[in-house]
């Protein structure tokens, strides 16, 4: 206890004998592993040390409050990073896996050549031609609703043999 008059500093030292087991145990529920944990405790008292002014001013239980809630603000941000890279690896690997997919795949006209007649004529004029269902509908003298039916079939059939079409 310090007595009127004393000079007193706050240290991360008084931090963490103070609150460092409390720190952990929250730290521990949050990111449910031990090192992460440690970690998190690590970086509060890292932010902490440049605020130490601040929370010398603040009675214990706001000092607590303040530990907490950046403890808790440090691990919001890491998984918001985590799911980031995440997504940026899920990115890339969608893309290398359509790279290695066109590396892989047969002359465009050699795949079309295997699907069968009633899909390859719908599917060329569509994805070769650019053609919409009413005009593939009016050359082949058929209904646009037919037009439409076959091109989901097509793609359906596309889904069921890909393995057999790309080598």
């Amino acid at each position: 206890m310090r007595a009127p008059g004393d000079i007193y500093l706050l240290t991360v030292d008084d931090l963490y004998d103070q609150f460092g087991e409390a720190l952990h145990r929250y730290a521990v529920g949050l990111a449910q592993d031990e090192d992460r944990a440690d970690d998190l405790v690590q970086e509060t008292l890292i932010r902490a040390m440049t605020h130490l002014l601040l929370l010398e001013r603040l009675n214990p239980h706001q000092r607590q409050a303040w530990l907490y809630k950046t403890l808790r603000n440090r691990f919001l941000d890491g998984e918001r990073a985590r799911r980031r890279r995440e997504n940026l690896l899920l990115q890339l690997s969608w893309e290398a896996e359509g790279a290695t997919y066109m590396a892989r795949a047969l002359d465009l006209s050699e795949v079309l050549e295997q699907i069968p007649e009633r899909y390859r004529e719908v599917l060329e004029r569509q994805q070769l031609l650019g053609m919409t269902s009413e005009e593939i509908g009016r050359e082949l003298d058929v209904p646009a609703a037919t037009v439409r039916s076959r091109l989901r079939l097509a793609r359906k059939w596309l889904r069921a043999h890909r393995s057999e079409l790309i080598r």
